[in-house]
């Protein structure tokens, strides 16, 4: 698979995942608060909005790749991991068994979104910088 495709494949499944879980925050706030902890967490609402926002900025990418933009989303998806296990491993809230793992396996499927978008991104960039170098070879020939 092209660099291309994989990364708008990768993108898309972000977006698509992310809205999902957005839209489940939003709907569903209290319940999965309760999945995830015995304790009193808050809303999650503000964190589903977001997502929803997230996944609507990704698909729009997606459709017009950009090195930057795919940067930034590549670094929140790895804030979001390292925000993941901050909460897992420092936080004061009690997790139950079924919100650890949650939490673990969401983490785990940002991670693999981060790095196959890394080298999708890679791969798009190497390609690019081919046709490049020969698009000025043919045109040197000309001179």
């Amino acid at each position: 698979m092209d660099g291309r495709r994989l990364l708008t494949n990768t993108l898309r499944t972000n977006a698509a995942f992310s809205l999902l879980a957005g839209l489940d925050f939003v709907v569903y706030d209290k319940n999965i608060a309760d999945i995830l902890s015995d304790m009193d967490v808050g809303s999650l609402m503000p964190t589903g909005i977001s997502l929803i926002g997230f996944s609507i900025f990704v698909f729009i990418v997606s459709k017009n790749i950009n090195k930057y933009l795919v940067g930034v989303i590549i670094f929140m998806d790895a804030l979001w991991v390292l925000g993941s296990i901050f909460l897992m491993f420092a936080s004061a809230v009690a997790f139950t068994k079924i919100g650890l793992a949650l939490i673990s396996i969401t983490a785990a499927i940002i991670a693999m979104f981060a790095i196959f978008q890394s080298f999708g991104l890679v791969k798009h960039l190497e390609a690019q910088t081919r046709l490049s170098q020969a698009a000025g070879d043919a045109g040197s020939k000309y001179r």
